[in-house]
């Protein structure tokens, strides 16, 4: 199973609000290129999340059990 294979599967197995947001990074990447710049906004928005007082984080025991499910890891 290729690399690309395996992160569809992961990703077929998230929950819809997560699913769609790695769409949405999959569509920035597809219309931008993958030369790894970050448009303004984009740095704005990382500014943005990285200032959050209350950020959240994903169970650990739930990402584990994702890539268990999906022989990731």
């Amino acid at each position: 199973m290729t690399i690309l294979e395996k992160f569809v599967a992961f990703a077929e197995g998230l929950p819809p609000e997560q699913l769609r947001l790695v769409e949405e990074v999959l569509e920035g990447l597809m219309e931008e290129g993958v030369e790894g710049d970050f448009t303004p906004e984009q740095l704005a928005e990382l500014d943005r999340r990285l200032a959050d007082p209350n950020p959240r984080y994903a169970n650990p025991e739930d990402v584990e059990a994702i890539f268990r499910r999906h022989g990731v890891g």
